[in-house]
Parts: C-alpha cells; structure tokens; sequence
C-alpha cells in the first residue's frame, strides 16, 4: 500500500473528513482532533499495512506511522486541502482539563519541531567542528552557520505565533504582527540598554522584557487575540471587515499582551526555570532513576509535551536542558538495548527483521517502532527497556548532564552535549549514561524469557489426493528428527472459501489487488453468495461495511477476503455476516452471504480477492489453480515458508 492509498485508508475509516477538526503529526505519529470516537474504526486501521499501531490518548486519535509519517502526512494533508481544510463545528466535543492542556501543547509545538529540531542538530555539528578545531569561531564561515543555528530560538516566537494561530483558530498574520511587537526594537532596545523605567501607555506601565527565545508571553498572547478576535468581528459589518477588524484587534491586544501577560508570561517561564533546578537540587538521582524509568510510559500517553515549554525555557533561559532531552537519550537507548538483544535472541525471521530496523531508528531516536513493533509485544523486553532507562537516567542526574540545544534525542545528537568552548566532560557523561541503559536493557533482554511469536511450535501438513488435510502439531524437537524430503511441511493451505471461476490477481481493474500491494493470492468469480473459513482458525476483523473479513489460521497464515470491488461504498447493503472479530471457526463455516444479483445491479463487480496479507513472512505464496472454475473448500493457495 503506497502513500496515498494509506492516506485514503485512514481518513476514510477516521469517519472521513467531515469527523475531523484537526490533523497534524510529530515525528513518527499522525495525530487527529475527531469530533465523534464512534465513527473511527480502530482495529481496521490498526490493521492497515504501514500502520504500526493506533490509540486514542488525551483526546487525540493517533496513528503510529513510524519514519515515513511526514509523507503519509503530506498525502493526507493535500487530500483534506482539495475538499477543503477540516473545520470545527459548533456540536464538536472539547478536551477539557489536564487533557485539554496536553492537546494545545501538542498541537502548538508538534508543527514547529523541523524548524527547532534542524537548527539544534545544526549548532551541535558547529560545536563539535569547533572543539576538532576544523572551523574558528571568528570564521566568517561560523558566524553565518551560527546565526541559521540560532535563529529559530532567537526569533521562537515567530514560529509559535503561528501554530498557536492554527490550534486557537485565528488569522496567522495578525498572530505574526502580535510577535512582531514583541520583538519591536523600542523595547529590544531598551532592554538591551539596560533600561530598568518601564514605558508608559495610558498611564500604564510597559515592562522592558527581553521576549526574545521566549514561549509562554506569545502563546498566552495569540490565545487572548482568538477570543478578541471573534468578539470584535461580530460587531463590524461585513463590507469594512477587511479594513477595521484587524486594526481594533490589534490596538486592544498589544496593550494587554504588553502590560500584563508579556510580563506574566515572562514570570512563569522563570519559575518553571526555578522549579527545574529545585527538583535536580532537592531530589538528585531519584528524578532521573523515576523519569528514565517512566518516559516510555509517558511518551505513548502524549505527556511529554507537558514538558516542551519547561524545556525550551531552559535553553533560552539557561543555554541547556537538564530534563526532557537527556532523560530521552538514554531511554531512547534503552529501547535499542531491548530490541538489539531481541535480534540476536529470537528465531522468528519477521521479529529479526523488525528488531534490526527498528533497532536502528531507536539509536537515531525514533523509538515508536521498537516500542509498538517490538518490546511492547514480547512484553518482557519492555520491563527490560524501563529499567535500563531507569539506570541511565539515575547516572545522568547524579552527574548533572546538560543538553545544550533541541534535538531528536539519538546518537546523531551527541555533538550537542560538547560543552561551551569545547568541554568534553559533559560529553563523556552523556556517553556513559547511553553505554549503561543500553547495556542494562540488552542484558536484561538476553536474561529474560519472552514467548517467540509463530515459532514455538510447526504445523506439518500432508495433502490426500482430494486436498482435504490433516494437521499434525509437533515440538521444535520432533521438526528437527523428521527428514525433510520436500517443502510440503513447510506450507500453509489455504481452501477457496467459495465455489466460482478463479481469476488472476494482475487481471483485476483495481490497482492495490493487481500489483499486490496488500499482499500475494488470487481472486474468484464467485457462482453463489456463500463464503466459508478456508482454513482453522479465527477472525480477526469483519468490516463495517461486511464487505470483507480477515482471518488468522492456527498455523498463522493472514489471509484478507474481500468480497466485490468497490464494495466498501454499498454500506453494508446485500451483505449478512454470521461470524464477529475474536470468533473462532472451522474451514467449512460459513462467514458471511451476500445477494450477487444486488451487487451487479448496484454495478459492482463482485469479483472476491483472497489475499495472503503476511506474504512477507513466506517465500512464496503460490496459486494451486490459476484458471477454471474451483469448487468450495478445494485447496486454493499454497504458503510455502
């Protein structure tokens, strides 16, 4: 399934775009604002092919994508552009509480990250070039490359003037001139100038505050104007909009922003500086032993956002970051342990291929795929992962390791733990926090035992001359004692689950079945509207729109039936399902009926793919018969391992 196709796939089964508010993505997940949970079919997207998992958490749907999240996004972001962007609605539920709180965090900081994120890797290169001596800080080669570094921090409210424009729902160039102020140089000026006589305005006082790097005062600032906003536009009419309603927005907002919650703002980034160093001065270790061990915890109920603003409080402030970032780093690595020593513990072929590529992302500080692909579902290698990362976290805050700028927490970010003028005691720190969470986890991980999926036990199949066959279930010792004298015990059947022409999947009109993206198998033309378990086994989903069924064969074979081409749009329409996701059957039992002659008259071709979803996990799977007409239950598909 490419892109689009995956980007189609998951609008439509969130409830299409009417059931959205909002939609954007961090680094590995798509991230949604829906206005009804019910209408989002989440197990049939948790089963789409490029879907790593999928969640509601603090009143967001969110959808593990991994690395290629940022092109499933662009996909889905040019297909809500044709239709128009999403747009709230008057009956659309709101977040409220802590939830609602995490939910303007993440939607306010998640689009400015590429920006933050790019500079901050780009000042950790120009420190290590620095400390190798490869670059003078008098260069004009540095000051150039210095001032892209800085300027996403130095000019920071700029950038959240206009994501906070986009989460509070208001005009993003007037949000961009209320930075703008901010920033002016008659109070830049005088700040710098040491100017301690605040400005008078009406009498009142305007404090000399440096907003420069600064997060709280613009994000307060944007949220007032969106309230200010709509207040004034219901009162101007309609053809002087244009010309007065931006004005008098303006006029009362820069003046409150200015007087009272600049300053105010400005006072809560400075406790929450204040906080920071309390804690690490008050409780040592212990913070870094309880975060390292949690913030895999925290990172999959969306928590961590909660720090975002402390954080880059602390280098705009401080010039470093003693919490979120380096806490990261190791937990970060101790993901990578676990899946590392999964890779050389597990037999499973499909989990070796997961543990070493996610494994990778993991040391580059992408974790969602080790931790939804891997660790959380042998289990143990999770518990293995919190205390490896409690380990680590305990060595960094007992050193007082700092981060001094904004990365993706990997070993790509490592330059940026060199100290001023080219420290290295901070680096070695950040490199032994890393060697003990990712030694503790890895082996931990190699210590523990985990069940191994599809591996614990091998069904051997022995087909009669009517293909009808018996299952013996056998012991990895007994596998190794029987002679293997062809492929036969290495195949899984699969029986046409109906009586019809079969039909080669390259002939089909629909590109997705044609070129095999969702998997290898054949289609039937069916003759009668019954469709029967092909194999033993159980469902593990039935659509809403019963048009197809996904099943699961006691020896592990995916399979997908989905009965006509275009069916999705008749709703359920000529359809009747017996079975439910979680049932188990027998090959024979009937799954579902449908009316043939409604689906030709609603001009749908009832054409039925039976594709082999897991195809990846085979070396082949091959079509017993490729033309003719095949009766039900006859053996129909072979996957040979």
């Amino acid at each position: 399934m490419n892109h689009r196709e995956l980007s189609q796939e998951i609008i439509h089964l969130t409830g299409g775009q009417g059931n959205l508010t909002q939609a954007w993505h961090c680094i590995t997940r798509l991230r949604f604002n829906v206005r009804d949970e019910d209408k989002v079919q989440l197990e049939q997207i948790r089963a789409l092919d490029g879907v790593l998992g999928a969640q509601f958490q603090s009143d967001q749907f969110q959808v593990v994508i991994g690395n290629k999240v940022a092109a499933v996004y662009e996909e889905i972001e040019g297909q809500l552009k044709q239709d128009g962007k999403p747009q709230p609605e008057a009956g659309a539920p709101r977040s409220r509480g802590i939830n609602a709180v995490l939910d303007t965090i993440s939607g306010i900081f998640t689009p400015i990250l590429p920006a933050i994120i790019g500079t901050g890797m780009l000042k950790g290169i120009l420190a290590l070039l620095v400390t190798l001596g490869a670059i003078q800080e008098t260069s004009g080669e540095y000051q150039i490359l210095s001032s892209i570094a800085n300027a996403a921090f130095y000019f920071l409210p700029f950038l959240l003037a206009v994501s906070s424009a986009r989460k509070f729902k208001v005009n993003e160039y007037i949000a961009l001139t209320l930075a703008g102020t901010l920033l002016y140089p008659t109070i830049l000026n005088a700040y710098l100038a040491n100017q301690l006589e605040p400005i008078r305005f009406l009498s009142l006082p305007v404090s000399i505050v440096n907003y420069t790097q600064s997060v709280i005062p613009i994000i307060l600032g944007v949220w007032l104007l969106s309230y200010v906003h709509r207040w004034v536009d219901r009162f101007i009419p309609g053809p002087v909009k244009v010309i007065f309603t931006s004005m008098i927005v303006l006029v009362i907002t820069v003046p409150i922003l200015l007087i009272a919650i600049g300053p105010l703002g400005n006072y809560i980034g400075i406790y929450l500086e204040m906080g920071t160093s309390w804690l690490f001065a008050h409780s040592g270790p212990l913070t870094g032993i309880v975060l390292g061990g949690l913030m895999p915890l925290i990172v999959m109920t969306g928590m961590h956002y909660a720090f975002f603003p402390g954080t880059l409080q602390n280098l705009s402030k401080l010039g470093y970051d003693v919490l979120l970032l380096p806490i990261n780093l190791v937990t970060n690595m101790s993901q990578a342990g676990a899946v590392a020593a999964v890779f050389l513990k597990t037999k499973d072929k499909s989990m070796k291929s997961i543990a070493l590529s996610s494994g990778i992302s993991a040391l580059l500080g992408i974790t969602e795929p080790a931790l939804y692909g891997v660790t959380l579902k042998l289990k143990k290698p999770f518990y293995a992962s919190l205390i490896g990362g409690a380990a680590g976290g305990g060595f960094i805050t007992a050193v007082g390791l700092k981060c001094f700028g904004f990365a993706v927490p990997g070993l790509l970010a490592l330059p940026l733990y060199i100290g001023p003028g080219g420290g290295m005691a901070n680096f070695w720190y950040a490199l032994s926090g890393i060697g003990i969470s990712f030694t503790v986890s890895f082996i931990l991980t190699l210590l523990l035992k985990w069940d191994e999926p599809n591996t614990d036990r091998i069904a051997v199949s022995d087909s009669s001359q009517s293909h009808q066959a018996t299952t013996t279930v056998v012991t990895d010792e007994e596998a190794r004692a029987v002679t293997v004298h062809s492929i036969e015990e290495k195949k899984g059947e699969v029986f046409s689950p109906l009586t019809g022409e079969v039909v080669p999947l390259a002939s089909l009109p629909d590109k997705t079945f044609a070129e095999e993206m969702t998997g290898k198998g054949i289609a039937v033309l069916p003759q009668e509207g019954r469709v029967t378990a092909p194999f033993d086994g159980i469902v593990t989903m039935v659509a809403k729109s019963k048009h197809a069924v996904m099943l699961t064969s006691t020896s592990g074979v995916e399979i997908l039936i989905h009965v006509g081409l275009n069916s999705v749009s008749l709703k359920g329409k000529f359809f009747d399902v017996k079975v439910t996701a979680g049932q188990e059957m027998k090959k024979g039992d009937l799954l579902l009926e449908f009316d043939m002659d409604g689906l030709r008259d609603a001009g749908v071709n009832p054409v039925t793919p039976v594709i082999v979803t897991n195809t990846p996990d085979y070396l082949d799977v091959v079509p017993v018969q490729v033309k003719g007409v095949i009766p039900m239950n006859e053996l129909l598909l072979l996957t040979v391992r």
